[in-house]
C-alpha cells in the first residue's frame, strides 16, 4: 500500500501513466530502465521550454548560492529583497506597457482567488460580486476556481458558498455564435462586476474564438465598467505565438493571471499583474485588504523565474520563430491525414471517436510517446502540446504515429 493519496476524480494514487520517470533531457523523460518517452504533454502543464540542460544548470547554481546563504525563505510581507522588484520588472517587460504592477502567488489556482478579491476590492457594484465566465473554462480547484470553472461545475456543484453570483455563457465556436454571445453580453453586462476569461479553452480541447470577437468583447465589457481578468496560466509565455495571447488583440485586459511556464515548472510559482487603473484603485482603497500565504514570493520561486524570464527575453525572436515552425508542422501533418483538430501555436487538440482517447493515449505510451486527453460534452480527443525545444523531424515522426493510431480507431 502507498501511504499518500490524490483527490483527482477519485481518492487514491493511481496515475495516468504506468512508468516512473527518473530523469529528463531535452524533450524526453526516462524510466529506471533508461527507456525514453517523447514528452508531448508538458507544454501545456509547466515545462513548455523543455528540459534544457544549460537552463537547469543556471538554476541549480543559483539555488546552491541561496542555500549556502541559508536564506531560501523570506516572508515577503516582513522583509525587503532586491529580487522582488527585479523579477517584477522582467514580467512587466514581457507583458508590455498594459500592466503596472505584479502580485506574487504560488499557483494558477491561487491567481483566481486573488483576481476575484481584486474585483471585490475595486469594482463591486452591489452587495456581492456578479461574475461572468465561459461554461467550459478552467480556473483551478480552490474555492474561487470551483466557483468560476465552467468545465467542473458538475463535480463541484455541492460546494457552497460559491464566490459571488456566477453566470456561465457558452464559449462561441462559430461566427454566428460569436455574434450571439456579444449580443447577449451587451444586454446584461452593466449589471456585472467582473468577467473571468480563459481566452483559449485549454483543458476543454483548445477552442479559440476570433481576435475580432475578443476585441469587441473587451471593448463591450470596458464600456460597461466590467473588470476584465485574463487567465493566461495555460496560454502564457509564447504558447500561442506571442508572449501572451492578449498581445494579439487591440484591446487589453485589466488583470492578468500567470503561472506554469513562468519558471518552467521548477518550483510552485505564479503572479497576478494589474494595469495602471486597477493599481490606482487598490492604492486609494480605504478598506483593509488581505491576500497572502507564507510562501508568496518565495526566494527559490523568484530565483528560478528570474533565470527563465531572462531566457524568454533574450531568446524572444528565436522562440517566436520556433513556435511558428511547430504550428506549421502540426498543421501540415494533420491536414495531410484529414484529421479533425484545432491548433494555436503549440496548443493542439485532435479529435477521436468517443471512448477512444484514453486507449489511444495508453497505446502511444507503449510506443514511447506521451500525450494528454480532453473530454467535453461535444467530443473527446488527444491534447498535444510539444515543448518549444523539440526537434521538428522528431515531431513529424511522432505526429505520423499518432495519426495512424487515431485513424485505426476513429471513423467519424
Amino acid at each position: 500500500m502507498k501511504h499518500y493519496a490524490l483527490l483527482n476524480g477519485a481518492y487514491g494514487n493511481e496515475t495516468m501513466y504506468d512508468f516512473k520517470p527518473v530523469k529528463a533531457d531535452s524533450t524526453y523523460l526516462y524510466d529506471s530502465q533508461n527507456r525514453k518517452y517523447l514528452d508531448l504533454r508538458s507544454g501545456l502543464w509547466n515545462t513548455s521550454l523543455g528540459y534544457i540542460d544549460s537552463l537547469y544548470q543556471r538554476v541549480s547554481k543559483r539555488f546552491d548560492q541561496v542555500l549556502s546563504e541559508k536564506l531560501p525563505y523570506l516572508d515577503i510581507h516582513s522583509f525587503q529583497h532586491n529580487i522582488y522588484d527585479e523579477v517584477a520588472q522582467k514580467i512587466l517587460e514581457l507583458t508590455g506597457q498594459d500592466f503596472k504592477r505584479v502580485l506574487y502567488t504560488n499557483s494558477g489556482s491561487e491567481n483566481t482567488e486573488l483576481a476575484l478579491k481584486i474585483a471585490d476590492y475595486t469594482n463591486k457594484k452591489g452587495q456581492q460580486n456578479r461574475i461572468l465566465a465561459f461554461k467550459d473554462s478552467y480556473h483551478g480547484t480552490f474555492f474561487g476556481g470551483i466557483s468560476v470553472s465552467g468545465i467542473d461545475q458538475g463535480i463541484n456543484s455541492s460546494f457552497y458558498p460559491k464566490y459571488g453570483e456566477v453566470t456561465f455563457i457558452d464559449y462561441p465556436k462559430s461566427v454566428t455564435e460569436e455574434k450571439d454571445t456579444l449580443d447577449y453580453i451587451a444586454k446584461v453586462a452593466s449589471s456585472y462586476d467582473v468577467m473571468m476569461i480563459e481566452p483559449i479553452l485549454a483543458s476543454a480541447g483548445v477552442y479559440f474564438a476570433s481576435t475580432e470577437f475578443f476585441n469587441a468583447l473587451l471593448k463591450l465589457l470596458r464600456e460597461n465598467q466590467v473588470l476584465i481578468v485574463f487567465d493566461e496560466v495555460a496560454t502564457g509565455f509564447f504558447k500561442t505565438g506571442t508572449p501572451f495571447y492578449f498581445q494579439q488583440l487591440s484591446e487589453s485586459p485589466d488583470v492578468l493571471c500567470l503561472s506554469k511556464a513562468i519558471n518552467n515548472g521548477i518550483v510552485p510559482f505564479g503572479c497576478v499583474c494589474v494595469n495602471k487603473e486597477v493599481d490606482g484603485k487598490l492604492q486609494q482603497n480605504p478598506r483593509v485588504m488581505e491576500h497572502f500565504s507564507t510562501q508568496n514570493g518565495n526566494l527559490l520561486g523568484l530565483e528560478s523565474a528570474n533565470i527563465v524570464l531572462d531566457y524568454y527575453i533574450k531568446s524572444r525572436q528565436v522562440i517566436e520563430r520556433k513556435i511558428k515552425d511547430i504550428s506549421d508542422e502540426i498543421s501540415n501533418i494533420l491536414d495531410s491525414r484529414n484529421l479533425s483538430y484545432r491548433n494555436k501555436g503549440i496548443m493542439t487538440a485532435v479529435r477521436t471517436e468517443s471512448n477512444q482517447s484514453l486507449p489511444i493515449m495508453k497505446s502511444l505510451e507503449k510506443l514511447g510517446i506521451l500525450t494528454y486527453l480532453y473530454i467535453n460534452e461535444a467530443e473527446e480527443g488527444l491534447s498535444i502540446m510539444p515543448q518549444i525545444n523539440i526537434n521538428l523531424s522528431v515531431l513529424e515522426k511522432a505526429l505520423k504515429l499518432i495519426s495512424k493510431k487515431i485513424e485505426s480507431q476513429t471513423s467519424f
